[in-house]
């Protein structure tokens, strides 16, 4: 049960992807004109330590198409036993499963913190304010303050051309702390990284 909290915040806290996909042809990063836009490149994989409840875990985010396909991988170990859990969004929709289980959920895309082109509303709800600029592997980041009242949580986002670099996130009963230690930028990322098991049973 623990396991499965920590997947579900570290996706909503940093790579949900629920958000509305730009239209064919457009991209929401002024100056491109790639389908998507949620981040400054086109291509990237970029690997994750997190320290949550007290295990820690390794996370792996693969994006192609500024942001509109991605695919993140979290391994995690708890008891000797040696977990992952992956979501992949593509099509209107995030598919989060366990690929050793062969089971998973399926959930149409709505709105999420997309730090290339924040809304108002979100703004007003994650209370989001610009703390000035950090470097995180040496990358000049945007350091934003975060304070979600209704859901207790409340810390910082260092983000670069889009993508959050590190988090530092305060909980009601723990903490949790992630940050990239390697990018890398604009690779060929395979085509069947963001293809969905056939095998998979979603509910």
């Amino acid at each position: 049960m623990r396991t499965t909290l920590i997947v579900a915040l570290l996706f909503m806290l940093m790579f949900s992807c629920n958000r509305k996909p730009a239209p064919p042809g457009q991209s929401e990063i002024p100056g491109e004109t790639e389908t998507g836009g949620k981040f400054g490149i086109k291509s990237g994989i970029v690997e994750y330590k997190a320290s949550m409840m007290g295990f820690e875990t390794t996370q792996v985010l693969y994006f192609d198409q500024f942001g509109a396909l991605q695919a993140n991988e979290i391994l995690m170990e708890m008891m000797g036993t040696k977990m992952r859990t992956q979501n992949i969004t593509k099509e209107g929709y995030t598919y989060n499963f366990d690929p050793d289980k062969k089971t998973g959920s399926k959930m149409a895309l709505s709105n999420e913190i997309n730090f290339s082109d924040l809304s108002d509303e979100i703004i007003k709800e994650w209370n989001l304010k610009e703390e000035g600029k950090e470097t995180v592997l040496d990358r000049e980041c945007v350091k934003y303050s975060a304070d979600r009242e209704g859901m207790n949580m409340k810390g910082y986002y260092w983000v670069w051309k889009g993508i959050v670099l590190k988090m530092e996130m305060d909980m009601a009963t723990s903490k949790m702390v992630m940050e990239a230690v390697s990018v890398e930028e604009n690779p060929e990322v395979p085509a069947g990284k963001f293809e969905v098991p056939a095998d998979i049973r979603f509910q």
